[in-house]
């Protein structure tokens, strides 16, 4: 009987997303009209329209540390990466505007592709060194447009749930964009759709976000050594806040 749920409950989740997405994206389109400030509306509408999906898929998250989000300033969140959900968890719960990096194989599906161009978010190319290093200066001029950036630098969803290494680029773009980082810890995401298989998980619908406080570093050095520490600092971060979202009590719903 419980396949059975499991199966049913997915179906319901997609068509709920996909429901919800294309209605969003309709609004968002209605709402550009005769304005240049197309990527703030849009995610404006994404932030409103995901926060509903997870109300009607019946998902309760918990958030730490929203007073540590700056205000007045575009920041880098630093995140882990668990499921496919995590970036609709972003979307839903961070409560200013910013883009995220991407795979570029995404902006190629028909639609999907126009929506992720208009909503301001970046493509890039994992297999050419080249066309990766542009896509770092382009997320760049988005911090200096005064737009903060989500990044997952582990580069893709973690099989276990467990914490991968960080990719070294991550460095550079906060180096040479001078702007201060949010780490970011969700915890919950991968129980719930894990990321192999594509059957999810009814009866853990819990989940715990987490943002640490901005860390500065010094934006005039762009060594090796500097950006390895760099990228460790973050990494030890972000696993802190993974640590302390283990630890604590079962979420009383």
């Amino acid at each position: 009987m419980y396949k059975i749920y499991q199966v049913t409950f997915t179906i319901y989740s997609w068509l709920l997303f996909v429901f919800i997405w294309m209605l969003s994206t309709l609004t968002a389109l209605i709402l550009c009209v005769d304005t240049r400030e197309k990527e703030r509306v849009f995610n404006a509408v994404e932030r409103f329209f995901s926060r509903i999906a997870f109300k009607l898929l019946g998902m309760h998250v918990e958030i730490h540390g929203l007073e540590n989000i700056p205000r007045n300033e575009p920041v880098v969140f630093i995140s882990n990466h668990q499921s496919m959900m995590d970036i609709k968890l972003s979307l839903a719960f961070i409560p200013i505007n910013f883009s995220f990096i991407s795979k570029d194989t995404i902006f190629r599906v028909p639609i999907l592709g126009a929506y992720m161009t208009a909503s301001g978010h970046i493509p890039i190319e994992r297999t050419d060194d080249r066309k990766s290093y542009a896509t770092l200066l382009t997320a760049v001029g988005k911090l200096t447009e005064r737009k903060s950036l989500l990044i997952f630098p582990e580069g893709t969803r973690s099989e276990d749930g467990q914490l991968g290494p960080f990719k070294r680029g991550i460095s550079l773009i906060i180096l040479k964009s001078g702007r201060r980082v949010i780490p970011m810890a969700i915890y919950g995401s991968n129980q719930f759709m894990p990321k192999r298989g594509w059957l999810s998980y009814p009866d853990k619908r819990y989940v715990r976000i987490s943002f640490g406080k901005p860390l500065s570093f010094e934006e005039s050095k762009t060594d090796r050594e500097y950006t390895i520490y760099v990228t460790n600092k973050l990494r030890d971060e972000v696993s802190g806040l993974l640590r302390t979202l283990d630890t604590q009590k079962s979420l009383p719903f």
